[in-house]
């Protein structure tokens, strides 16, 4: 092994000669720490080493035996040393020994741990031990690469550092690829070519690993050294265990990884309250960078320019409970508001004292957003429900009051022809007319309300008139727009679309909403703005619908972010951040694509793309064939409302044979009877027995009777009515009725039963 005092240059400087007349041994390895750097001066002579009083070199080592080996020192200054059969042998440079001559520098081993070195030198000199004595004391060995044969060295010391036994990395040279790590040795490799290089020093950590003692973290620093002729010869220098330090920058390494990945904002600041350090999550969450918030608190890091009015009860809670919890409003630098919840804990090092506080924050803001939307989900299901009840109950009477009202009618044309003095008439079909008009109009506020009043129950896509969509959408949005801008249409004729009514109308009317929001209120400037709705064709089997705005327009990164959830840039209160979102998600579900495009003080426009549906919406029931003039057919009609039959027995006596029943219980009783009809009129919703309960009695009893069934419905506000309309083959017609549609099916019916 290559030590200090074997080296005849060092970097370019001469190292005294060993002395040609004195010997000595020094101890580099033993059971006594202390004891390393030990010298023992050989006189001319015998000199025993061994574990007994009467041996010469004592060691106190249970390896040793008690008379293990001799050393002579002849007068020509030769050095020979010899077992004496000792228990565990003797060793030259890490070879079995019973006699050999020893030569400068030889390790010689005696046992399984005591290691002497063998000098020239009668003795060290000071400063050389007090060298070795400092660097077992500071657990640092000493190794040693050969530039020309690229073999590594190691002293006695770096077993030690290692825990491996003596002579495990010190018995012998060898070659870097044996114990340093395949990852790690291009890079020793290349730190050592530019040592030699530029004759500069080493400083390379590395791993290394003995044969069967797993990997350890080694720093190596060392020195060229120079030969003869001046070229660099080798490096030799310290080596240290650093396995501990690596370990530890490992597990920090690996808590770094966790305090930039975790979810939570995280902030660490100084026992005044001054922000020190903050992860990721709270970049993200508090909109500022980690740079902007240095020092200062996080309170005037959210609320700059406002006196700070939380730092103070903090630091106070945290002194007086330990922990401080609450909320935290703010707005982000993009507008965002913002509410988070937030825990101070104390920060304490490895002895209890208090270094820092750490503060961890939620972000609650979508979380409030979201329970906001379930609140309005809930209450519009419950308006919903109200208003398919509402108007149920409102179509009751309508049917029987339009019925009427066309009954009054007749009844006055028919006496304009008897010779009635015209005048009176005529006032009297004025009065009739005006009143239908309003009976008709509130029906058809009521049919707009029951196309939003679906909602969710309405899934399955269906052939759609989207310019009815369009339209009530714009009736829907007429009371917001009408303040703020004037409202034009373009309508082409287009084919119906794959799509849900109620979606699609709640998509159309959130686009107008938007686009009058987009537009200031102002009534002087309603001239000014414009929101125009066009309907237009695509391309082959798409229909387009935009809608565009003269309002405040986007910027690129509003525009980027209109379809996030939660995104809005309305103010507190005002929307959610869900309208578009949702609206997205609906046009996709129905295969069609939404898209915006916008400048910024110019205005928006918003396009929907939808698929053509397959085959033509049917508006209204088709009737495949006209009554013939005096076919009478037997019609049972069955309603709660007594109004209700009257006016349908009224309007119908005079041609067909009407029987009426104002309960279901009453029309299956009539039928079980023997009563057969060409034609059963039935209302849906009843009370006790349904018109889909006495549906399903029929198919058991009369199944003919069954199909003979057509359902009145006032609006269907419970998912199983929703299913069984949607299912069930039989006609079905919306009240209020329309007469001429009416007598159309009932003589269809008499025809058919001839």
């Amino acid at each position: 092994m290559t030590l200090l005092d074997e080296l005849t240059t060092c970097a370019g400087q001469s190292v005294t000669a060993p002395s040609s007349t004195g010997a000595c041994l020094i101890l580099i390895s033993t059971t006594t720490p202390a004891a390393i750097g030990k010298a023992y001066r050989l006189e001319p002579g015998e000199h025993v080493i061994g574990r007994g009083s009467e041996a010469e070199v004592r060691i106190d080592d249970h390896g040793v035996s008690r008379k293990h080996a001799r050393i002579r020192r002849a007068a020509d200054g030769t050095c020979h040393v010899t077992d004496l059969e000792s228990t565990n042998g003797t060793f030259l440079n890490g070879l079995p020994v019973s006699t050999a001559e020893l030569q400068e520098g030889d390790r010689l081993q005696v046992g399984t741990v005591t290691v002497f070195r063998f000098s020239r030198r009668e003795v060290l000199e000071q400063r050389e031990e007090q060298l070795r004595q400092a660097l077992s004391a500071a657990r640092v060995g000493i190794w040693d690469w050969n530039a020309k044969s690229g073999q590594v060295t190691w002293s006695e010391h770096v077993d030690r550092l290692l825990g491996l036994a003596v002579g495990k990395l010190s018995g012998r040279a060898m070659d870097l690829e044996e114990v340093v790590h395949p990852a790690d040795l291009p890079r020793l490799r290349a730190g050592l070519a530019t040592a030699l290089q530029q004759r500069s020093q080493v400083d390379v950590e590395y791993r290394i690993e003995p044969a069967g003692s797993g990997y350890r973290w080694i720093s190596c620093k060392g020195d060229v050294l120079l030969d003869a002729s001046g070229q660099p010869a080798r490096v030799t220098g310290t080596v240290m265990d650093i396995t501990a330090r690596k370990q530890a920058e490992q597990e920090l390494h690996r808590q770094a990884l966790i305090f930039e990945s975790i979810s939570d904002g995280v902030v660490i600041t100084d026992l005044a309250g001054g922000v020190i350090d903050w992860n990721t999550s709270a970049e993200r969450m508090f909109g500022r960078s980690r740079k902007e918030a240095m020092g200062q608190t996080l309170f005037s890091v959210l609320h700059p320019g406002e006196p700070d009015r939380l730092t103070g009860a903090i630091l106070t809670a945290l002194e007086v409970h330990g922990r401080w919890s609450g909320e935290l409003e703010f707005r982000r630098d993009d507008g965002m508001a913002c509410v988070c919840e937030s825990v101070v804990v104390p920060l304490r090092d490895a002895e209890g004292r208090i270094i820092a506080n750490i503060m961890v924050h939620r972000d609650l803001s979508e979380r409030r957003q979201l329970q906001a939307r379930l609140v309005v989900a809930d209450r519009l299901a419950s308006v919903g429900t109200l208003g398919a009840g509402v108007a149920h109950e409102i179509n009751n009477p309508l049917a029987y009051m339009l019925v009427n009202l066309h009954l009054i009618r007749e009844g006055l044309d028919k006496l304009e022809t008897q010779g009635a003095p015209a005048e009176p008439v005529a006032a009297i079909q004025q009065l009739v007319r005006e009143t239908t008009e309003g009976a008709e109009r509130i029906a058809t506020i009521v049919r707009d309300l029951k196309v939003f009043a679906r909602g969710e129950q309405e899934s399955r896509p269906m052939p759609v008139d989207v310019r009815r969509s369009v339209e009530l959408a714009c009736k829907m949005a007429d009371n917001v727009i009408r303040h703020r801008a004037r409202l034009v249409t373009e309508f082409e004729p287009v084919p119906a679309v794959e799509a849900s009514e109620a979606r699609l109308c709640q998509v159309f009317l959130n686009l107008l909403l938007n686009a009058a929001q987009a537009i200031p209120e102002d009534p002087t400037s309603v001239t000014e703005h414009e929101i125009r709705a066009i309907i237009r064709h695509g391309e082959p089997g798409r229909v387009v619908v935009e809608v565009r705005d003269t309002g405040v327009g986007m910027t690129p990164e509003v525009l980027g972010r209109i379809f996030d959830p939660f995104f809005t840039t309305k103010a507190v209160g005002v929307g959610t951040g869900l309208g578009l979102s949702i609206c997205h998600g609906i046009i996709e579900s129905m295969g069609g694509s939404i898209h915006a495009e916008s400048t910024p003080g110019q205005g928006s426009t918003f396009r929907v793309v939808l698929r053509s549906a397959q085959h033509e919406a049917d508006i209204y029931p088709r009737l495949s064939a006209t009554a013939q003039p005096g076919a009478r057919a037997r019609i049972l009609v069955v309603d709660d409302e007594p109004n209700v039959t009257v006016a349908l027995q009224r309007s119908l006596a005079t041609e067909h044979e009407v029987a009426t029943a104002n309960s279901a219980q009453a029309a299956l009783r009539l039928v079980n009877e023997g009563g057969r009809f060409d034609l059963i009129l039935c209302d849906v919703m009843m009370p006790g027995m349904t018109g889909m309960d006495l549906y399903f009695e029929l198919g058991r009893s009369v199944p003919e009777q069954a199909g003979r069934m057509v359902f009145m419905t006032g609006g269907a506000f419970t998912p199983r009515t929703v299913s069984f309309l949607r299912d069930v083959p039989n006609l079905k017609l919306s009240k209020p009725l329309d007469l001429t549609q009416l007598r159309e099916l009932v003589g269809r019916s008499a025809e058919a039963g001839r």
